[in-house]
This record gives C-alpha cells, sequence and structure tokens, in this order.
C-alpha cells in the first residue's frame, strides 16, 4: 500500500500551482537564450530552495524535489521518482532490569527498534540466541539471557520470540561501548535489554548456579516509519552511444535547523545549471542526475539508489560527480572515493579543480559518498576546501552564497562531463570484475 506521503508528492507534481511560492520555477528564465553559465539563475535556485529548511521526509523536502524535478522537465530530461522507506527509532523513556533477591543496579542498553514491554519471568541461559540453542524448548515462557556474537541481533530475538521466550537480554562479548540496532523493525519480537560484557558475566554465572527470576521492562520507545524520494532525470545519447554512462549528483534536503543554502541547495542548483547545458549538446553517452532525498537521515537517499543498481548498471558508470556546498569562497576539490574514480577526478582537475585524499573532507561529506563508492561506483566528492569547518547551520542562507563561485564550479563540472559526453571523444575503458567494499556501520547489528 502506497503511503501518504506519495500521494501528497504526486498531487504536489500534478497540481503545480498549489506548490509554495518558494518552490515555483523561476518563469522570467524559461525563454532565456542558454548561452553560459547563468549566474542569476544559479542563485534564483538557491533563494527558492532556501527560503526554508527541508528537513528529510517532510513535505518541504518533497516540494524541493518537484522543484528540481519539473526544472529538469523543462531542460528536456526524463524524469522519474525513486521512492524509498526508512525508520527511525525513538529510544525509551525507560528501561529496566531487576532480579529479584538481588539488590544491584544494572546498567540496561536499549537496542534499537526493541519492542515496549514489561515481562517477569525465570532466567534462562541461550547461548548465542541460535535456532540451535533454543531447540530444547526451555525457553518457553521465560527470559532468555543470549550473548552478543555469531549472528545478528536481529535474528537473536527472532529465535527468542519463536520459541517462546517472553523478552531477551543480549549482553556483551567484548569490552567498550556499544549501541546495539535489530537492524529494523521486527513483525516477531519481544522486549529486549543490553548488558556490558562484565554485567552480562556476572548475571550468566550467577543462573548457572542458581534460578533467577527477572523482570526486564522497556518503555517509551517509538519506531516510525518514513517515506523519501530520489529524483532521477536521464539524458540519452543524441549520436552514436557509447553504453556509457555518467552521473552528477546532489541532495535537495537540509538539516532540520538549517535553509541549507551552501549545504546544499548550492549542489542542486549546479546539478540543474549543468543539466540545462547538457541538453543543448550533442551526447554520445548517457547522462544521469540524480537528487537525493533524506541524506541528513543517514545517507537514505544515497543508499536507496545505490542498493537499486543492477551490476550492468554499475558497469556503465565510468564517473559520478557528487556536488556538494560549493556556494562560498574556497578552492573546488574533487575527493575521489575509490581509485577507479581517477578519469573522473583528472577530468575535473583539468578543469581547473584541487585534487586531495577523502579523509580531508569533513566527516559527514565522507559518509555521503561512502554508500556510492561501497557500490563500487567510481564517485567524487565535489566541494569547497575551505568550507570544511563551516557549522552554523541556522546561518547558512542564501544571502552567504556568492553567484561567481557557483558559476565556477557549475563550469568545472560542465567541462569535465562534456570531455566524457562529447561526440569527438572515444568511449573509455569499461571497468570490469569490481568488488564493492565495506562500509563502517554506524550502529552494531552483531
Amino acid at each position: 500500500m502506497r503511503s501518504a506521503g506519495h500521494y501528497a508528492l504526486g498531487a504536489l507534481l500534478v497540481w503545480g500551482s498549489l506548490l509554495p511560492l518558494s518552490f515555483a520555477l523561476p518563469q522570467a528564465y524559461a525563454n532565456q537564450a542558454r548561452t553560459g553559465m547563468d549566474a542569476e539563475l544559479l542563485y534564483s535556485h538557491v533563494e527558492r530552495l532556501a527560503k526554508t529548511a527541508r528537513p528529510a521526509a517532510t513535505e518541504t523536502e518533497f516540494a524541493a524535489g518537484v522543484y528540481v524535478e519539473n526544472a529538469l522537465r523543462s531542460y528536456g530530461y526524463e524524469t522519474a521518482l525513486q521512492p524509498f522507506y526508512y525508520h527511525t527509532y525513538q529510544k525509551p523513556a525507560s528501561l529496566s532490569l531487576a532480579i529479584e533477591g538481588w539488590e544491584r543496579s544494572w546498567a540496561a542498553l536499549p537496542l534499537t527498534f526493541g519492542q515496549n514491554g514489561a515481562q517477569t519471568a525465570e532466567l534462562v541461559d541461550a547461548g548465542y540466541g541460535r535456532a540451535a540453542d533454543f531447540a530444547s524448548g526451555a525457553a518457553r515462557g521465560k527470559i532468555a539471557l543470549v550473548k552478543r556474537g555469531e549472528i545478528p541481533f536481529g535474528e537473536k530475538v527472532r529465535q527468542a520470540a519463536a520459541a517462546g521466550a517472553v523478552a531477551v537480554i543480549v549482553w556483551n562479548d567484548r569490552e567498550g561501548e556499544w549501541r546495539a540496532s535489530l537492524g529494523e523493525p521486527l513483525d516477531m519480537s519481544v522486549p529486549v535489554i543490553g548488558l556490558s560484557r562484565e554485567e552480562g558475566q556476572l548475571l550468566r554465572q550467577r543462573a548457572l548456579k542458581q534460578p533467577l527470576r527477572a523482570t526486564v521492562k522497556v518503555e517509551g520507545g517509538v519506531t516510525r516509519r518514513h517515506t523519501a524520494y530520489n529524483i532521477i532525470a536521464t539524458k540519452k545519447p543524441t549520436e552514436a552511444a557509447t553504453g556509457q554512462r555518467v552521473l552528477i549528483l546532489a541532495h535537495h534536503d537540509s538539516a532540520a535547523s538549517s535553509p541549507g543554502a551552501n549545504d546544499n541547495a548550492s549542489g542542486v542548483a549546479v546539478m540543474l545549471e549543468v543539466a540545462r547545458k547538457l541538453s543543448e549538446s550533442q551526447l554520445d553517452t548517457e547522462v544521469q542526475l540524480v537528487s537525493f532525498g533524506a541524506v541528513t537521515a543517514g545517507q537514505r537517499g544515497q543508499r536507496a539508489f545505490s542498493e537499486s543498481l543492477t551490476e550492468q548498471d554499475r558497469q556503465k558508470i565510468v564517473a559520478a560527480y557528487y556536488v556538494d556546498a560549493v556556494g562560498r569562497s574556497g578552492d573546488v576539490t574533487a575527493f575521489a572515493g575509490r581509485r577507479e574514480a581517477v578519469l573522473a577526478t583528472g577530468l575535473l582537475a583539468e578543469a581547473g579543480a584541487q585534487q586531495s585524499a577523502l579523509e580531508v573532507a569533513r566527516a559527514e561529506q565522507q559518509r555521503e559518498l561512502a554508500p556510492l563508492t561501497v557500490a563500487g561506483i567510481p564517485a567524487v566528492l565535489v566541494t569547497r576546501q575551505k568550507a570544511a569547518g563551516e557549522a552554523d547551520r541556522a546561518g547558512d542562507v542564501p544571502a552567504t552564497i556568492e553567484k561567481e563561485q557557483l558559476a565556477e564550479a557549475a563550469q568545472m563540472i560542465f567541462s569535465a562531463v562534456g570531455n566524457i559526453t562529447d561526440t569527438a571523444t572515444p568511449a573509455y575503458p569499461i571497468r570490469s570484475g569490481q568488488t564493492t567494499g565495506q562500509g563502517e556501520p554506524e550502529e552494531d547489528f552483531q
């Protein structure tokens, strides 16, 4: 069943006249002669997108997506919506563990997407929580004590619930802090809490010596389902096709506390201006533009897009430019996420950009590129190096954006992409046998 958000966005697309004024297309430029990088048009995009914050999966983010799609359609691109869904979790207001006859305070930890509830029952050791550990049926009607490791947390809880356990206590198998997650909300679940290695070992040792009756309480945890959208636009080759593809990427959402003029209305504006210029060109390579949603909610848009690609899709991509925070002073810099991105970085350098190691970029920008590089996409982060220290989200307003900086970034990307798509240049070597890397999770799932 489609979400209300899907229909809301569909209505916005159909009823363009009902869009908020801040997201109406700049009609003054509709028939303007398309020569050079239009600094005024670039700035106009930023102004309209950054009149309000655009938090992930909200109507203002949806409206920003509509604005981007309408602009790309006006330049002759085929567009498509890519809806995707994700969940967020609000930590429990309270959670606790109590053992009858044992006066001790336990430092119970929440597991993301854990179920609320309160259960009192006898404690039973259930090993790692695998199916074999529950095969005896001893956990039915009891609270299962399971050790971290071997299988994901979500599977431990599912196996316990299927075996008739009424709650689960997961204890850490290693030292240090942990942020455990079930990965997603579970249809079959019971209340679950976590304990440190020290507390888990202590509890298990006593449980093996004598029967223990425990009470597990989890209250106030809230799981929410959200819908967001990527906007995907495609320009097919106008000449004999190379069978290759180049991507230009940005994100149209912003932090909840920020109008997001530089981060990242500036990137969207540059993407749109390059798209406008490419629409006038003869191409032998497919151009795909993607404006991501819900990037500020954990890079959800990049993940959804990357996961939707087939291996054949990945092999077609010879370069991908992710444009982020390019509207203020500083050198335009290309940060390559993979060695396969040497073509993308090299062409951008020829256009005047600096090159640098990805580790020098802001941590959040590294995270934004990660889902693309993990998927094997030869992606390059295009940003301005001096923007790395910017942290005033509330002050990220259009008045801080420099038109000339937008135009310069747009010209560099247009030159780089033009080298790939120009009918006078040959096709580039197709990558083959490429393997994907491993990302660094922010939460522990196993």
